[in-house]
């Protein structure tokens, strides 16, 4: 008995200790320089007589570091390191963490939870996991056997993993897997906020996103706000037709607008070009593309001859949708129309979103560029500032609206009326869109001489060309007339000896197919000029240029690619070479136009000119036109050179050859005739003509054709004059320009990844599905419960004595 009452009194007396230390109201007092732990139950006492470990159950909750756990019963061993039971909740803040165990440490502040499956709650996020560590002083929790996140539509999983409490981000790591409603991921590691669903990514992450597009990087980030993924090393994209490498991207996936910076290459697989700069910008719709520090293109195309380099400062590539842009600008002016009318209210009080089919509305910036929000935003704020209340006006009677001018209420100057911030914003945009209407004033005035320039073009092709027929046809006349004449005698000679004779009459028949075929042709002519004629307004001037070059309709409704490059351009194949300030290369009809000191070479061939048009067909050279001035001249010596100028030049290839060459108007030669072996210049000879052809052969001239009264001197060259001039006007050797591939292009060329990329795996989840399959045994076997119960109020009361607030959950999302 006496055994009895001691063993009840030192119970009493324990529990007095830890029922005084329940009350407390205040922060638990410090021993040895650490916060103790606070704890309440109804019933506690020592495990065994005499044991100083004391069994607490009942109601049961501790707090430290302004964390609360609650269990079934626990386990108290030392002031700082109790062991839970049953039913275990650990809350600080927004976090609940659920368990069957736990074990707590007061002097490493860490809660260790085990439970076949451990469940985290923050807000929308929930994270499953099969062990835990949280540290309630840092608010910092850690996993090392495999976590499976879901937060809204995200769902992430991992092997090991370290969960912010307070800066509300997961630090995932080793064969990390994720994916939302933009994009599937897996990687080494991944730190994703739960709040914000931004996320960093590091080594080996691989990128599916929602439109079928692929991204690699060694580190970098996802915006959600903005949709926009960032990668700092070892960027790569994959599409549908392109391939891109940079050492940093950006790729703002709604526009489809990519940033590339540093050690930039862009393979087109569609048309096989290559692009290189160490800066590039990319829109996928409709394919426009910038190229600048040190920018480099490829034409890779082998099947139909050498790969063609070209460089320049700058490069545009645009894709121009001519039926959309039309369609686009007749959309404009009917809202125009409209405004203007009072139908439908102004610009700045509807959606300011471009319309998908617009295209690209101005040359320098291609489509998918954004527009300028604060500037939308100042002229709404201006307009709605100086426009009379519209409602009020709506509510007038109908005999107030029929009111005489003199009744009504004046229109209010907005510069009246506004003042500070939106007095400058008015004003801004009054003076942009003064500016503006002269820039279209000008950009109209300027289409219409590109207009006029194409129109006489076209005129004089097409006159040409109806000369050339006529030709044809007395040509044909004269053949025909002498046949008939000669099929006339045949039957005079034979009538007279008496005979008979059956004339064959098939050259006749095929004169005369000559004869309708030339008059068909001609009447096409003037049926294509026609066309052009009444066309010429609704195609763009560099179209219309190449259209008039071609003497053919320009392609209506078509869609073609525009290479523009600027400041010292060069370019380089192995059968022809060229350079030149500034160039526009069109797919339309294959034409590369050459502006501002441009010089083409072929072989040993020179050509100079104010402007050349190169034309090719299958990526073969087909013909270069000159004007203004052209030269060709090919290099005997250091002192003699061949050559020719006049007015116009094209020059002819077969092979990547030139093998003719047509000058016309006031041609000037200076040709020099050789002999020997090996060859010694003879004699120079001075030739001047309306028109000729040098036909050529084996890099050789070997027969050259003068027209219109030509005029020629043949010289000796040791009986030439001293004074004699050896050089055309103009004539400039421009051999130290040529440019060699290795000053066109020097970049090191990445071999394809299509194949390699195409090939990987996509997230599968693997430890989701595991978890899945783990969760319906245990549900089923009655061994675990997917608990979301939150703290009692008795708990949240006691709390608040103690200085301390509970924290409640937010109401979760949808889950995955």
């Amino acid at each position: 008995m006496r055994r009895i009452v001691s063993i009840a009194v030192a119970a009493l007396a324990v529990a007095g200790v830890f029922a005084a230390r329940s009350g407390m109201r205040q922060p638990a007092p410090e021993e040895g320089g650490k916060k103790l732990i606070d704890l309440k139950s109804d019933l506690m006492g020592p495990v065994a007589p005499g044991d100083s470990v004391v069994f607490l159950v009942g109601n049961f909750a501790a707090q430290h570091n302004g964390a609360v756990i609650t269990c079934d019963s626990a386990v108290r061993y030392s002031d700082m390191r109790i062991e839970f039971f049953g039913n275990v909740l650990i809350n600080k803040n927004t976090t609940y963490i659920y368990g069957d165990r736990a074990e707590y440490d007061g002097d490493l502040n860490e809660a260790r939870v085990y439970s076949d499956i451990v469940k985290v709650i923050d807000g929308d996020a929930t994270l499953y996991t099969y062990d835990f560590r949280f540290n309630t002083k840092t608010n910092v929790g850690r996993f090392d056997r495999g976590g499976v996140l879901t937060n809204r539509e995200n769902l992430l999983e991992a092997v090991r993993g370290y969960y912010y409490a307070d800066a509300k981000e997961l630090v995932a790591v080793e064969r990390v897997e994720m994916r939302n409603d933009e994009y599937e991921l897996r990687g080494d590691s991944v730190v994703y906020n739960m709040a914000t669903d931004n996320a960093f990514f590091y080594e080996r992450t691989n990128i599916w996103n929602r439109d079928g597009d692929y991204l690699y990087a060694d580190r970098g980030a996802y915006e959600k706000l903005d949709t926009l993924y960032l990668v700092t090393r070892n960027g790569y994209v994959l599409t549908e037709k392109q391939e891109m490498w940079s050492d940093s991207i950006d790729f703002y996936r709604p526009r489809n607008h990519v940033i590339l910076r540093r050690d930039v290459q862009i393979d087109d697989t569609e048309h096989k070009v290559l692009a290189f700069g160490d800066y590039g910008e990319y829109w996928k719709e409709p394919g426009n593309a910038l190229l600048t520090r040190d920018p480099a293109v490829v034409s890779y195309d082998l099947s139909q001859g050498d790969s063609l380099f070209m460089r320049s400062d700058s490069m545009f590539l645009f894709t121009i949708n001519e039926a959309a842009e039309r369609r686009a600008a007749e959309r404009r002016a009917a809202d125009s129309l409209a405004r203007a009318a009072g139908e439908i209210p102004p610009a700045d009080s509807v959606s300011a979103a471009p319309h998908p089919e617009a295209g690209q509305t101005d040359g320098a910036h291609p489509a998918g560029i954004g527009g300028d929000s604060l500037r939308r935003a100042a002229e709404s704020a201006a307009a709605v500032a100086g426009r009379p209340d519209s409602l009020a006006a709506e509510t007038l009677p109908d005999s107030l609206r029929s009111a005489p001018d003199s009744l009504r209420t004046p229109a209010v100057n907005p510069l009246d009326t506004l003042t500070g911030d939106a007095r400058k914003a008015y004003l801004k945009e009054q003076a942009r869109q003064a500016k503006a209407r002269e820039k279209a004033a000008k950009a109209e005035a300027r289409k219409k001489k590109l207009e006029e320039i194409a129109a006489a073009r076209q005129e004089k092709a097409t006159a040409k060309l109806l000369a050339q027929k006529e030709r044809e046809e007395k040509r044909l006349a004269a053949r025909r007339l002498k046949a008939e004449s000669k099929l006339k005698a045949r039957q005079a000679r034979a009538a007279r000896k008496g005979k008979r004779i059956e004339v064959d009459s098939t050259e006749l028949r095929e004169l005369d197919s000559l004869l309708g075929r030339n008059a068909v042709e001609q009447d096409s002519l003037h049926l294509a000029a026609d066309s052009l004629a009444r066309d010429s307004l609704a195609v763009g001037a560099d179209s219309l240029a190449a259209a008039d070059s071609l003497g053919q309709e320009p392609l209506r409704d078509s869609i073609y690619r525009l290479l523009k490059g600027y400041r010292d351009v060069r370019i380089y194949r192995s059968d022809f070479q060229a350079v030149c300030d500034s160039m526009t290369a069109i797919s339309t009809d294959s034409t590369i136009h050459l502006y501002i000191n441009p010089v083409l070479w072929n072989q040993g061939n020179q050509i100079t000119s104010d402007v050349i048009d190169v034309y090719t067909e299958r990526q073969q050279l087909a013909r270069a036109e000159c004007v203004g001035s052209p030269i060709m001249s090919s290099q005997l010596d250091t002192l003699h050179y061949n050559q020719v100028a006049g007015k116009e030049m094209t020059a002819w290839f077969r092979d990547n050859e030139i093998y003719r060459n047509d000058v016309n108007g006031n041609v000037q030669t200076i040709y020099y005739m050789q002999d020997g072996e090996p060859p010694e210049i003879t004699d120079v000879g001075f030739i001047e003509s309306g028109d000729c052809s040098f036909y050529i052969e084996g890099k050789q001239v070997v027969q050259i054709t003068y027209r219109q009264e030509p005029v020629w001197h043949i010289t000796p060259l040791p009986k030439l004059a001293p004074d004699r001039e050896l050089y055309l006007k103009g004539f400039k050797w421009e051999g130290a320009r040529r440019p060699t591939q290795r000053e066109v292009f020097g970049r090191r060329v990445r071999p394809s990844e299509r194949a390699a990329r195409s090939r990987l795996r996509r997230p599968d989840f693997p430890l989701r599905q595991a978890l899945e399959v783990r969760k319906r045994e245990l549900t089923e076997a009655g061994r675990w419960a997917d608990r979301n119960d939150q703290v009692d109020a008795a708990t949240v009361e006691w709390m608040r004595a103690l200085g301390f607030e509970v924290g409640q959950p937010r109401e979760s999302g949808p889950r995955l």
